[in-house]
């Protein structure tokens, strides 16, 4: 069986209003300035660490870490119930279990993804493999986390599907095949240019790109 790894947020399911309200609570917790919806949809993918610091580069490691903190709280006890399974993802994960080993890849923290699924109603058990952003060393665009979901399930053949650019990079880096998803915040032309194996509307159209692709085997 050959290893399909998915990202979750905005290509399972679609997070942003839970994360941006968490986000929003969490600065306002911190005393930190208001931040438009857009700047902070704009670092999105990447881990939150990185996006705290790109809003506000004044703050030193340990107020970077306590709005990391508080937001995973936030979203986990508040935010996440506003998180909803994008079309179909539900129905493409049970199809596509029964011919690849699943593979749940996130930058969101272990504790995230598990809460995030259970509010979207995705049982956890189509993935053989969940790794979060901690871990792994180094999360997307690193292949850190491509390369765990190989090594656990022993596998070195198969794809990377998700909605950034950092998911592409990571599968270029890994070497396997990159699908993008049209369900994120980054435009086709943006994916286009990093140059993917193959782009889709959803993942709904993901198992018919597989089949055409295994009958050219």
């Amino acid at each position: 069986m050959k290893l399909l790894c998915f990202d979750l947020d905005n290509t399972l399911i679609r997070s942003t209003p839970a994360h941006i309200k968490a986000f929003e609570k969490a600065f306002t917790q911190n005393s930190l300035p208001k931040k438009k919806r857009k700047e902070i949809i704009q670092s999105f993918s990447v881990e939150s660490s990185k996006l705290v610091r790109k809003l506000y580069p004044s703050l030193d490691a340990k107020q970077v870490k306590k709005v990391v903190d508080d937001h995973d709280l936030i979203l986990i006890q508040e935010t996440a119930k506003y998180a909803k399974p994008i079309p179909s993802a539900k129905q493409t994960l049970k199809l596509l279990k029964k011919e690849y080993e699943l593979a749940l890849l996130s930058n969101c923290k272990r504790k995230e993804i598990l809460c995030l699924l259970h509010h979207t109603k995705i049982n956890k058990s189509f993935f053989k493999v969940i790794i979060g952003n901690d871990n792994v060393k180094h999360p997307k665009p690193a292949p850190d986390e491509i390369i765990k979901a190989e090594q656990l399930l022993k596998l070195n053949d198969g794809y990377m599907v998700g909605d950034s650019v950092y998911d592409i990079r990571a599968g270029r880096k890994a070497k396997v095949k990159t699908i993008s998803v049209l369900t994120g915040d980054h435009s086709k032309a943006q994916l286009q240019k990093e140059k993917p194996w193959k782009i889709i509307k959803s993942v709904k159209d993901l198992p018919k790109l597989l089949k055409q692709e295994s009958k050219k085997i």
